[in-house]
């Protein structure tokens, strides 16, 4: 887990796009191992993905919870949002929009 809290805002910068690159290299292959199963399918599996992956994070010392969630059939157009602060929108956010993930920090 890391501590952005105490960093100047390159050094939290730094940090916060080498973990996207790693949350966006782990949705990429998923996509690409379930691309030829159609939209159906990938839509249904995509909310499942992102869940495991926050429970994964979560077990590894974070405390994200969902902000909001903007599911749809057409999985491009899927977002949900996840923080890791004390209070809602504070600390680590992730964007999820379908297979694709921002991660941004708002002061905690």
């Amino acid at each position: 887990m890391m501590n952005l809290k105490g960093l100047n805002s390159e050094e939290r910068y730094s940090l916060i796009l080498k973990f996207q690159k790693e949350l966006n290299q782990e949705l990429i292959s998923f996509f690409e191992s379930t691309k030829t199963n159609g939209r159906d399918h990938i839509s249904r599996v995509l909310i499942d993905k992102i869940e495991s992956m926050i429970e994964t994070l979560n077990n590894q010392g974070y405390r994200f919870g969902r902000i909001d969630y903007g599911g749809d059939i057409n999985y491009e157009n899927s977002e949900q949002w996840y923080s890791s602060g004390d209070t809602m929108g504070k600390g680590i956010i992730l964007h999820f929009h379908g297979f694709s993930v921002q991660a941004s920090w708002d002061n905690a």
